[in-house]
């Protein structure tokens, strides 16, 4: 290679080593620079791609470019459990975590992914979970876990994909659907009368595709960003849980910022749970159409006959959880008293 080819290539791999950092926005300047691991892939219409944005915006602007955040969307660190057991590790400094993932350390956020809590009243969830509820909860996890709480991401409700024809509940018999490995969530499933398979987030494309299992559930414009609308025939609109995600640090990460500091982490915090929700009040309606202009078929759950079959799993595991009847009370006291 001569001299001129091999200088333009030089700066060919420069120029695209950049475009790849601008891509997911990591820390250039920044005294403290901190990875950030989400699971979907990057994509700018998602709520937590949004968050990561944000955050990461709020924490430079209070630090003047001293703290900064570099992201690692789409599983990049590992799946969210291997993820979580490397914040506990301190070998990743933040994530955004579903709660079932946390329900194999520790039930204090279970309480929080219960089928509809809120009706899907995404505003009306962030003013419970902000109201005292969610310090009170974060706190028991830093004592179980070790891990630290920053604040409650916004998820909309979930629906269901599925390969088979789904008019009422009753078609959901002998359904393979894939599930969190979260009892709560296997236990949910199982009540609605489908058949829950546990499964890893990002094994849902080739299971589709080869029959191993028959339908999935999750955010829909997290579907759309992982492109796992392509293997599936119907949405059927729930939004029957949230899988409740939290946007959590290290204790090791934590060590390294003085109370100031961590003021400004705990601001940031909420900038990505507002980004999660703004994003998802906008971007929710729209996939539902791009999903119909794909060509998937539209339904809907009957969703009072399903919160019907969901209540014995719910008296079930608040029996079995002191946590979880702790925030199932907080949320049904709440409403109450504020006429919600």
């Amino acid at each position: 290679m001569g001299r001129d080819a091999k200088a333009n290539f030089i700066l060919l791999i420069l120029v695209l080593a950049a475009g790849a950092a601008a891509c997911y926005g990591p820390a250039t300047a920044a005294e403290k620079t901190f990875r950030l691991s989400w699971a979907p892939a990057w994509d700018e219409q998602h709520g937590l791609t949004q968050a990561g944005i944000q955050s990461n915006e709020k924490i430079k602007e209070l630090s003047g470019g001293k703290i900064a955040f570099e992201f690692f969307p789409g599983g990049q660190l590992g799946n969210e459990r291997e993820v979580f057991e490397s914040v506990q590790l301190g070998t990743i400094d933040l994530a955004f975590m579903s709660s079932p993932v946390v329900s194999g350390f520790s039930d204090v956020l279970d309480g929080f992914d219960m089928p509809y809590l809120c009706d899907n009243d995404m505003e009306l969830y962030q003013e419970i979970v902000n109201s005292g509820i969610g310090d009170i909860m974060f706190e028991k996890l830093r004592k179980e876990t070790g891990v630290i709480g920053l604040s409650y991401l916004i998820n909309p409700g979930r629906d269901f994909y599925l390969n088979t024809v789904f008019n009422t509940l009753a078609d959901a018999k002998g359904v393979k659907l894939r599930s969190m490995e979260s009892p709560l969530h296997i236990a949910t499933y199982k009540a609605l009368g489908f058949n829950p398979t546990p499964m890893a987030y990002g094994e849902i494309y080739q299971a589709m595709k080869n029959g191993t299992i028959d339908g999935f559930e999750d955010v829909s414009v997290s579907v759309r960003a992982q492109k796992n609308y392509e293997v599936a025939k119907q949405v059927v609109i729930s939004g029957h849980m949230t899988a409740a995600p939290v946007f959590i640090m290290s204790r090791r990460a934590w060590g390294q910022l003085d109370e100031r500091e961590r003021a400004w982490m705990r601001e940031a915090g909420i900038a990505a749970q507002e980004a999660t929700k703004v994003t998802y009040m906008e971007q929710t309606p729209l996939t539902i159409e791009f999903m119909k202009k794909y060509g998937l078929r539209i339904g809907r759950i009957e969703m009072s006959e399903a919160k019907k079959l969901v209540q014995p799993v719910i008296r079930e595991f608040c029996d079995k959880s002191e946590n979880i009847m702790t925030i199932i009370n907080y949320f049904n006291d709440y409403r109450a008293k504020h006429g919600k």
